[in-house]
């Protein structure tokens, strides 16, 4: 934990002995997402060293597809951002800003970091225009209030550039250092012995890397961190790693130790009578030689056969089924998550909700966390813009999202629950249709006279009575020929 910026005096370990646990855990999870297993369970995979050396490995990237499914779950479906009213000023910067930053894709890799990292960095700056970036959390160093740990004073960035242009210099290092405090940026740079050292000195007498001071124009942070899970004793997030990576490693091992059990039966050793080999008259040497051949055995002899043994290959798909199980359990997740569904298990939505439930909370909580870090980055960006003087730049004052769940539609179970509420005086057919069809406007109000025509053209022809007294109970049928008077006497009478 840094609580000054005393680690940047000349003298000091680079980088910072309390936080070389945190960068090293960052590089082993950066190997594991990157496929490169056998650097970080080296120790493992000894238990698969065969004679000579040669070792025989699986691998299953079961961490990189853990990062990619709550990156999915949050932001495969594309969210919609809005400011005040729709074509407003707020709204048509809010949306250029989105737009030219390809802030959802940058949004994206950002929860991969906050995945496999624990905490993803946002970076806001002026270029042209509010640019959205995110950097390495490994290359951000925040110092923070010993009394509160999450009240932060300074986000430092910091790095190791080469110098340009002096092979001499190959052992030499360029520390290139960002100070961020509210209101401004002070750029400093040292020079180390090393990718992992001391600071040697100070550079203030060159004009590639002079000292200065720039003054942002707000009165804010442009560094944003967020976070994956966090306690009120730590300063950094958990990664999703850290829980699973002994599962991981022993489902590699047992793995590879089933293939090579499964290649000894595939190739076995043979045993039988002498009768079975062939002597080379050259060397003398007795070798097999099989296809189709009859071997005759001796008196007392033993019929050719393979040698086969018991590899407990039942106990080991056993172990293997109770480490999936516990995969499942630790990363919160489900086989259902990754598309493993048995028949009948999930034949509708809300069958498929259920069995996401563990899923659907872990990524709920990653969305309460960056739904904050998102607003407060794009509004920074719109403000950035103003106080450069950019043209057209309007400071946004609050930004909504709608997130969306990232599992699949399911249009029939939908429409039957629209037209249930429908029917029970619970939901409009215009709210129905807004949600089913993604409809607004103009379009929607199309939509609308366009069924009401249907439906009246649809309902059936009416014919008028030809007579006020026909809604009294009589007919119109003619009067009967000869005896019609007396008859109407009789019936008035």
């Amino acid at each position: 934990m840094l609580i000054d910026l005393s680690f940047l005096q000349t003298g000091q370990q680079w980088p910072p002995q309390d936080e070389q646990e945190r960068l090293n855990r960052y590089a082993a999870n950066k190997l594991l997402f990157d496929s490169k297993h056998a650097l970080v369970f080296r120790e493992q995979w000894t238990r698969l060293m065969r004679d000579g050396g040669v070792s025989f490995e699986l691998l299953f990237n079961w961490p990189k597809r853990l990062s990619m499914l709550w990156a999915d779950l949050l932001l495969g479906e594309t969210p919609s951002a809005t400011s005040g009213e729709t074509d407003s000023p707020e709204d048509q910067a809010l949306q250029r800003i989105i737009e030219w930053n390809d802030f959802w894709n940058t949004a994206y890799e950002a929860a991969i970091d906050a995945s496999r990292y624990g905490t993803a960095v946002f970076k806001t700056r002026f270029d042209g225009w509010g640019r959205i970036e995110v950097i390495p959390p490994s290359i951000w160093f925040p110092v923070v209030d010993p009394a509160n740990i999450k009240d932060v004073q300074y986000h430092v960035l910091a790095w190791l550039s080469r110098i340009p242009g002096d092979p001499r210099e190959s052992n030499r290092r360029i520390l290139n250092v960002e100070i961020h405090s509210e209101g401004q940026i002070e750029y400093r740079y040292y020079l180390t012995q090393g990718d992992k050292g001391t600071i040697s000195r100070e550079i203030q007498d060159d004009e590639r890397y002079r000292w200065r001071t720039e003054q942002t124009g707000i009165d804010e942070f442009l560094v944003r961190p967020v976070h994956n899970l966090t306690t009120s004793d730590e300063i950094y997030g958990q990664d999703d790693y850290e829980d699973i990576q002994s599962i991981v490693s022993e489902l590699e091992v047992r793995a590879a130790q089933i293939s090579k059990i499964l290649d000894k039966h595939a190739d076995p050793n043979m045993y039988g009578d002498e009768a079975a080999l062939d002597v080379d008259p050259q060397t003398g040497e007795a070798k097999f030689r099989g296809g189709g051949r009859f071997f005759p055995v001796q008196p007392g002899g033993q019929a050719p056969g393979y040698i086969t043994w018991d590899g407990n290959l039942d106990a080991a798909f056993k172990q293997f089924e109770l480490l999936m199980e516990q995969f499942y359990a630790l990363s919160e997740t489900s086989p259902a998550a990754f598309g493993q569904l048995k028949a009948g298990l999930a034949e509708s939505g809300s069958a498929l909700r259920r069995l996401m439930m563990a899923p659907l909370a872990k990524v709920n909580r990653m969305r309460l966390r960056f739904d904050r870090a998102v607003k407060e980055v794009l509004i920074l960006a719109s403000r950035l813009e103003v106080a450069a003087g950019m043209d057209g730049a309007v400071a946004l004052k609050d930004v909504s999202i709608a997130w969306n769940d990232g599992l699949p539609d399911d249009p029939a179970e939908e429409t039957d629950i629209a037209v249930k509420r429908i029917e029970a005086g619970t939901l409009s057919k215009e709210t129905a249709i807004r949600r089913l069809d993604g409809l607004e406007g103009e379009e929607l109000e199309d939509e609308l006279e366009r069924i009401r025509t249907e439906q009246e053209a649809s309902m059936p022809i009416v014919t008028p009575a030809r007579s006020t007294g026909l809604l009294f109970g009589e007919t119109d049928e003619e009067p009967a020929v000869g005896g019609s008077e007396g008859a109407g006497e009789g019936a008035v009478a």
